[in-house]
């Protein structure tokens, strides 16, 4: 393999599942609440851009109401099929590859999407593209650079933040996604010519065990894989990890999610 090829990473469909479901739990809240800032109003038109196991797209169907009408996308659409909403359209799409109608939507969004493009510009040019004159685009991605112990004191502290400096150092080199994307998201949105813009972000203190927590467990080890074979980390550094965020005397500044929308010009 090329040094230059990016690392695909593998999971089952009960894993991707399972964590999909810890992530809605974790940023749904925190999602919804930018997005009322915006205001998505009855008969709306929303695009959910890697819609994943589908709780926002969900969520904007209610807000839109019958008359409007929301559109969630993905590559692989096998969580997404199993919801059936009169006013939802699910379609398999690559935000890529594939092409999105031009001025169409009243808001499009996405949410951890970006972090594991090797081009996240040209996604967000295209959603910007889709975006109708008055409409909206909001995009919001996950940062792991705030991530540090909270107790210095503990001896498991240096090591902690250590492994997950490195491990953030490994998968940004082979290409594997992008741990550090979501202080990018203010600098992707702003050369696009949108006014109203609003930036946000957001982190909490987490304690071993609880969902952010079981969250990011389940988001290392989605990763550990190809950073193992690759020497990046040995396994009885994941499984330190892993004992630490299963641990409820253990506490840590968490990933931030960063957030940031602006308004195409009339």
């Amino acid at each position: 393999m090329s040094e230059h090829e990016p690392v695909r990473i593998t999971e089952t469909a009960e894993e991707k599942l399972n964590r999909l479901r810890k992530l809605e739990r974790v940023l749904d809240p925190i999602t919804t609440r930018y997005v009322e800032t915006i205001g998505v109003a009855v008969g709306w038109k929303c695009l959910e851009v890697g819609a994943g196991a589908g709780s926002m797209a969900l969520w904007f169907s209610t807000r839109v109401g019958a008359k409007g009408k929301v559109v969630a996308t993905e590559i692989d659409t096998r969580f997404l099929n199993r919801l059936a909403i009169p006013n939802l359209e699910i379609r398999q799409h690559d935000i890529v590859r594939d092409a999105l109608e031009v001025g169409e939507y009243d808001l499009v969004h996405c949410r951890r999407v970006l972090v594991d493009l090797q081009e996240p510009e040209k996604a967000v040019a295209r959603m910007a593209e889709a975006v109708r004159p008055g409409g909206w685009l909001m995009i919001e991605e996950e940062d792991y650079g705030s991530i540090l112990s909270t107790d210095f004191t503990n001896p498991a502290a240096t090591p902690f933040v250590d492994v997950w400096r490195g491990g953030i150092a490994g998968l940004r080199k082979m290409k594997i996604l992008d741990p550090l994307i979501g202080r990018k998201v203010r600098e992707l949105i702003e050369p696009l010519g949108f006014v109203d813009l609003g930036l946000g972000g957001w982190t909490r203190i987490v304690r071993g065990g609880d969902p952010t927590a079981e969250f990011d467990a389940a988001s290392v080890q989605m990763a550990a894989t190809p950073l193992i074979e690759a020497g990046q980390l040995k396994q009885e550094q994941l499984s330190s990890i892993l004992r630490l965020l299963q641990d409820p005397t253990f506490y840590y500044l968490g990933s931030t999610i960063f957030s940031a929308w602006g308004r195409k010009p009339e």
